[in-house]
């Protein structure tokens, strides 16, 4: 039996407390707040399912991007393509199992055989985006995944199907840290009649992290930085390292071979995005249009797999007739 600490108790800290706690290992999980909540768009690829199940509040076929207010795109799956998840009740479920300990409390390293950092992007030791995110009713609800971009601004808007007659709307932009107010202005520009029940924000990281080394999750800098999506890259850190620690098996060696398509794939994003914002807005303008008429780029950014490989799987997809229309 393992004694281990683990930091945080978000998407990654929480499946790997629980998958050691169920195999026999003694976990106590330290978190600032007895419960998680973490606004975000709570949608997840459709081609992962985690030890744990979580709760799908919908399945998400159809899909339109905007370029500068002008649809550019639309494309629709014939199978579910993202899931809307109750991403806070599946991790509170998780830490409802574990020891806690609530506060600003560090576990002492000698008390412990492994100590494993899941604080998300709160080292704050990488660039982030700032977003704000609200949950909404709406009268007219159409089930389309809705990105929109804007080329004075890097980042997108995002209005996603929460639940029926459930938005989750929101926004994000490496040039404004007040997205909170860039979002309430175009929930006035685009809707006509809604009710916000909710609206909360919180940092994404983006930027490459300091230290990897004993850490998983969005600490360790899993998240794509394009899409702003952790969730699943978090939890597939986290069954990398319970691999690891139940084996006895070298972590850091595990996590770097098992994350290495991950982190690749991280990389290119990082890349594209850099390109992208040190470009002018004429030639982002370009660059969008481009990238947003092509099928094969659009799905693979839909499952976060730009690289060859992925490519090669979207134009397979096509080709086999996955996309309706």
């Amino acid at each position: 039996m393992l004694r281990v600490a683990i930091i945080g108790g978000g998407v990654g800290g929480s499946l790997l407390g629980s998958l050691l706690h169920d195999a026999g290992h003694d976990v106590t999980l330290f978190d600032i707040k007895e419960r998680y909540f973490k606004p975000c768009g709570d949608i997840v690829p459709n081609v992962y399912k985690p030890p744990f199940p979580w709760k799908v509040e919908y399945e998400i076929r159809d899909f339109a991007f905007y370029l500068d207010g002008e649809r550019i795109y639309d494309v629709s799956y014939r199978s579910p393509k993202w899931l809307t998840i109750n991403k806070s009740e599946w991790i509170n479920s998780m830490r409802a199992k574990l020891r806690q300990v609530v506060g600003n409390e560090k576990p002492k390293l000698d008390n412990y055989d492994a100590v494993l950092d899941s604080r998300g992007p709160y080292p704050m030791d990488r660039e982030v985006v700032y977003t704000t995110r609200v949950i909404m009713k709406v009268e007219d609800f159409n089930p389309e995944a809705i990105l929109e971009f804007n080329t004075r601004l890097t980042g997108f808007y995002w209005i996603f199907p929460a639940g029926e007659g459930l938005l989750n709307v929101g926004a994000g932009f490496l040039e404004e840290k007040n997205s909170r107010r860039l979002l309430l202005e175009y929930l006035r520009e685009r809707f006509t009649k809604y009710e916000i029940i909710d609206v909360r924000g919180a940092p994404i990281s983006i930027g490459k992290v300091v230290k990897k080394e004993g850490r998983i999750g969005e600490a360790r800098g899993l998240v794509f930085p394009l899409s702003g999506e952790g969730i699943r890259p978090s939890a597939i850190s986290a069954e990398i390292a319970f691999n690891a620690l139940n084996r006895g098996k070298p972590l850091e060696q595990e996590l770097e071979k098992g994350l290495s398509t991950i982190e690749s794939r991280i990389s290119i994003q990082s890349l594209l995005l850099n390109w992208y914002r040190k470009s002018n807005i004429s030639m982002r303008r370009i660059m969008l249009r481009h990238f947003l008429r092509s099928e094969i780029l659009i799905d693979a950014f839909l499952e976060d797999k730009l690289d060859f490989q992925g490519i090669k799987e979207s134009m397979e997809l096509i080709k086999s007739g996955g996309i309706s229309t």
